[in-house]
């Protein structure tokens, strides 16, 4: 729940205040925080070097790298057969000057797990994390990210350079002719364990290590403007026929280096009908619960317990630390969203599930709505095996 999300957010930024980092920093100026935080040491688990090693099989094949200027090719990302083995891989790109780029972290550790979850429901968007671990003097070349950064140093020290220049906010693919980032005037950071550097998008920067070391970058995109548009356009393409058929006269109408003067026109009054439908503030909330819905939905699946708990009706239950939820009710059905998995559920019990949505724990019998205690104990049994839902 919301609130859950900003007191795990806290905790992490922490002596930096929720407030402060979204009114001042977010989307705005980097932000440093040089300051002893136990909630942020715990981030790689109780030792990331021992927790990235001891998960080889996951990671060895999917590794990736930098340098800031190769001389050989990098060597390349192999199965291996167990964690000394994984830690040999990693020194031999070290050997040639390659920084480790480890992807999709986000289950090192349960305290990172569900930081992640907390910026997913705040920020109504997908996070991924990445580890980068690097060698004494490995350095990388000048770049910006596309995504917003926050990185947690966690082993070793690093020395980051960070460009004065105000972000311009990339799109996440390449513009024609873009260039390499230039770096003018930057600020020196030296960060250590436990430290906290947040970037924006855009920003310039580069990286040198000072020591062998591992820090985690977690990577996410805020909602943009462009975003909240295109979710009104995807829920008035629902409502609309128009606007799901093929565009213009043929569907190989675009194909020409010249387009007919009917798709200038076309286009003005599709886009006039959107805006017409926009004046209903009923229609953008509709618009942007289905785009979190979505969002939800392509988020893994949450863990379930094997074997499976089977309930009855004086069963305590929780929600699962990971849980998050949208619910859509329709003329004929109410459409329950969680991680991975669309659930349908008879509108008789809408109710019901409101109230195990917004209740951290309870008691089955303790479920409202006119439904029977069958159908109580068969709707909360449902939400158990698809992990939403904890037996206490």
């Amino acid at each position: 729940m919301l609130s859950d999300a900003k007191d795990i957010i806290q905790q992490v930024l922490s002596p930096l205040s929720y407030d402060v980092f979204f009114d001042d920093f977010v989307g705005r100026r980097p932000a440093l925080v040089n300051a002893p935080n136990s909630h942020r040491n715990v981030l790689g688990g109780h030792s990331v070097k021992q927790q990235l090693l001891k998960d080889f099989d996951r990671y060895a094949p999917t590794l990736t790298c930098h340098a800031n200027a190769p001389k050989v090719p990098p060597p390349k990302a192999r199965a291996v057969s167990d964690a000394d083995a994984f830690y040999a891989l990693i020194k031999e790109y070290f050997a040639l000057g390659y920084t480790v780029r480890i992807p999709d972290v986000i289950a090192l550790s349960e305290p990172l797990s569900l930081f992640t979850r907390a910026l997913e429901k705040v920020l109504q968007t997908p996070v991924n994390v990445v580890a980068f671990w690097s060698a004494p003097g490995a350095s990388a070349p000048v770049h910006h990210d596309e995504v917003d950064v926050i990185v947690i140093q966690l082993e070793g020290t690093k020395r980051w350079f960070i460009s004065d220049t105000p972000t311009t906010f990339p799109n996440r693919w390449k513009k024609a002719g873009e260039l390499p980032p230039a770096m003018p005037k930057y600020k020196t950071v030296d960060v250590k364990p436990g430290d906290f550097i947040y970037l924006p998008r855009g920003t310039a920067h580069t990286v040198e290590s000072t020591s062998e070391s591992i820090h985690l970058s977690i990577g996410f995109v805020p909602l943009t403007t462009r975003d909240v548009l295109n979710a009104a356009l995807d829920h008035l393409s629902d409502l609309q026929l128009p606007l799901r058929k093929d565009f213009g006269p043929r569907a190989d109408n675009l194909a020409g280096t010249e387009t007919a003067d009917s798709t200038a026109e076309e286009v003005c009054e599709q886009l006039q009908t959107l805006l017409t439908a926009c004046q209903d503030k009923a229609f953008i909330d509709m618009a942007l619960q289905r785009r979190r819905a979505k969002m939800i939905l392509d988020l893994p699946k949450l863990s379930v317990s094997q074997p499976v708990p089977v309930v009855s009706l004086h069963s305590k239950v929780k929600h699962n630390p990971m849980a998050m939820s949208e619910c859509i009710s329709t003329e004929n059905i109410v459409d329950f969203t969680q991680p991975g998995e669309q659930i349908l559920v008879h509108l008789g019990a809408k109710e019901s599930l409101d109230f195990i949505r917004n209740t951290r724990a309870f008691c089955i019998a303790d479920v409202p709505g006119a439904i029977d205690n069958q159908v109580r104990v068969a709707l909360v049994q449902r939400l158990v095996n698809s992990g939403f839902l904890q037996v206490e």
